[in-house]
């Protein structure tokens, strides 16, 4: 009898132990495998931060390309690599975790840059309007080069308003030597009230999204800073400026306060002045903006002397339409 309990006592403590080793080896076996799956959920995170990542910095470098070499992240590592056009981007991030890699690559394209609609060679957007024009003014909505030759497209409204009380106010406020200089659709003095319906706080809040030049409030004169016809840009400038001298410029300059501008400047493209207040602009010398400008704000009074030109150019418009890039992307597709 007392054979038989020992037996199956060592029987029983035999089985016991294997079921422990078999226990201990599932075990393992499982965090192995909780190890292995945490390893990989980490490395593919790095791999589409580091997408994340460059995505940022193509908003605030739009000609950015190439390779990026080893990033740290996340106790990890990542390498991204960008090639392709704006309307192909192709962007792979390889990244690395303790032995486990992983790649992630993703199709995108810029979306265009929404232009603001031009309907006159001068608009104005306000309630209140103030005029104190002189010189020789000259606003023409007929289309031009920005040679100043004459362009291919039907004209524009030299001046565009909101409404024909804005319009009839214009037309009594102006001396006739510069009422003869008002150009464009239905002949001199070509000043129409004008349908538009834009929000202009959404569409500036979207350009300056997308701008690639921050500037403050102050005088600039140098030419190709802020945009060449093979490369206009986007110039935000947050307060007053004076544009002087041999200022040249080319895309979208907007503006949140007051414009003056004297000496040669010549900017092509579109100028948006706007302000939660008043605007007012001064305009002097022999310079000139060749495409559209825009005037948006609670009031806007109007100062010029001199030569100023504000000239309807769909080729400069047509250029800036083309060239510029936006800051916002569209993923067309995400692999991982």
């Amino acid at each position: 009898m007392g054979k038989g309990l020992l037996i199956i006592v060592l029987g029983i403590a035999g089985i016991l132990s294997l079921l422990k080793i078999g226990i201990s080896a599932n075990t393992s076996k499982e965090v192995d495998t909780s190890v292995d799956f945490f390893k990989k959920t980490h490395t593919r995170l790095i791999a589409n931060s580091g997408i994340e990542i460059y995505l940022e910095k193509l908003r605030r470098d739009k000609n950015l390309t190439g390779y990026s070499g080893e990033k740290s992240l996340f106790g990890g590592e990542y390498e991204v690599n960008i090639s392709g056009p704006d309307s192909a981007l192709q962007i792979v991030s390889n990244s690395e975790f303790y032995g486990t890699t992983h790649r992630s690559f993703v199709l995108a394209k810029r979306t265009p840059v929404k232009m603001p609609t031009i309907n006159s060679a001068l608009y104005i957007n306000a309630t209140g309007l103030g005029l104190n024009l002189n010189g020789n003014m000259d606003i023409d909505g007929n289309d031009h080069n920005t040679d100043g030759s004459p362009g291919p497209n039907p004209a524009v409204p030299g001046v565009g308003l909101d409404s024909p009380a804005d319009s009839a106010y214009f037309k009594n406020n102006i001396k006739p030597k510069i009422s003869r200089d008002i150009l464009g659709a239905g002949g001199a003095p070509s000043i129409r009230a004008v349908a538009d319906t834009t929000n202009w706080l959404t569409i500036t809040e979207a350009l300056i999204f997308a701008a690639d030049i921050t500037i403050p409030s102050g005088t600039y004169d140098t030419p190709g800073l802020y945009g060449t016809p093979s490369e206009p840009k986007i110039t935000f400038v947050n307060g007053d400026v004076h544009l002087t001298g041999g200022f040249q410029g080319d895309g979208i300059m907007i503006v949140n306060g007051n414009l003056e501008m004297d000496g040669n400047s010549t900017f092509r493209g579109i100028v948006l002045v706007y302000k939660n207040s008043s605007i007012e602009t001064n305009f002097s010398g022999n310079g000139g903006i060749f495409g559209g400008t825009i005037l948006a704000g609670t009031n806007v009074n109007i100062q010029a002397t001199g030569n100023s030109s504000f000239y309807y150019s769909s080729q400069a418009l047509a250029n800036a339409q083309a060239k510029l890039k936006s800051s916002r992307f569209e993923i067309v597709e995400w692999w991982e």
